[in-house]
């Protein structure tokens, strides 16, 4: 099956943590189903001068060469036992993390990374690493979290924000092909608005009949913006007519609504939009707050024109 993105490979970040190698399990999940090979990429810089350590730069570069080599073959290992068909590659880089997997990811389908490294401090607390590749990467970004004794994805639904976005509609796609991959369901979830629903007319309606103007009709409303969802799901429902779909149109935070669904999902998936000069700084409230608070993996797609 062609990946949605297309792409033809799949990147998974190694550092040694726990987090890490949960994420390449579940990376080869993927790998395995789109017959995709699995590249495993740790990149880091050299580290500097160790006056308190006895070795000469150039015995000190050597271990680190090698602690690399080890730490990548483990990893090569253990993703062998978990996929054994898929082609696997291992690639050490001397950049920073971030740049050296965006890299690594010219032409892929997706990246996969933790969402805490080995030296995070709190688990609720994202790396920057991972603020950074989300940020600037051209295909789909899968930020692990979860029971790292339990990586794999397993049968619950697959949840998906819908707005109706151009966006939006490249991460629906992408959910559905997943939950028609995995044979599970999709949960397609929107959120409203108290003042979106009402709309622009209510100032103009309380001065033509006064405060009786304020009643509203909730159900009425949460009816239309139901089918506003389903109008929305549609096409997706015709292309792949195996899915079983779950729509969820509720009233709120479209942080809460989304969190609230993956704590009842394997995975969340979100479209985000690309940026100006200022992209880093402004990734999208929605978006930070998914990563930050999402207890689940959570895919941030970005197609190749956002």
């Amino acid at each position: 099956m062609q990946p949605i993105p297309a792409g033809n490979h799949i990147v998974v970040g190694v550092d040694g943590s726990e987090t890490s190698l949960a994420a390449a399990e579940w990376a080869a999940a993927f790998a395995s189903k789109l017959a995709l090979p699995l590249h495993l990429v740790h990149s880091s810089p050299a580290p500097g001068p160790m006056p308190e350590i006895a070795m000469t730069p150039d015995e000190l570069a050597e271990r680190f060469r090698a602690y690399r080599s080890e730490l990548l073959t483990a990893t090569e290992n253990a993703v062998r036992r978990w996929a054994p068909g898929i082609e696997t590659a291992s690639i050490a880089d001397s950049e920073p993390p971030a740049v050296g997997l965006l890299k690594a990811a010219r032409g892929a389908a997706m990246i996969v990374i933790g969402a805490t490294g080995a030296g995070a401090v709190e688990r609720w607390i994202l790396g920057s690493t991972a603020l950074r590749v989300v940020d600037r990467a051209q295909c789909p970004v899968a930020v692990w979290r979860g029971d790292p004794a339990q990586p794999s994805p397993g049968d619950r639904p697959i949840v998906v924000g819908c707005d109706g976005s151009p966006l939006s509609a490249g991460a629906t796609e992408l959910a559905f092909a997943w939950a028609q991959l995995f044979s599970v369901p999709v949960v397609p979830v929107r959120t409203w608005t108290d003042s979106a629903a009402v709309g622009d007319s209510v100032p103009t309606a309380i001065q033509v009949f006064g405060p009786t103007a304020m009643t509203v009709d909730w159900e009425t409303i949460a009816r239309a913006e139901a089918g506003v969802l389903s109008t929305i799901v549609a096409p997706y429902r015709d292309k792949f007519p195996g899915v079983t779909v779950e729509e969820r149109s509720r009233r709120g935070s479209a942080v809460r609504e989304l969190l609230r669904a993956l704590d009842e999902g394997q995975m969340l998936i979100v479209g985000r939009k690309g940026g100006g000069r200022l992209r880093g700084a402004l990734l999208g409230s929605t978006t930070q707050n998914l990563l930050h608070r999402a207890r689940g993996p959570l895919v941030v797609y970005r197609g190749p024109d956002n």
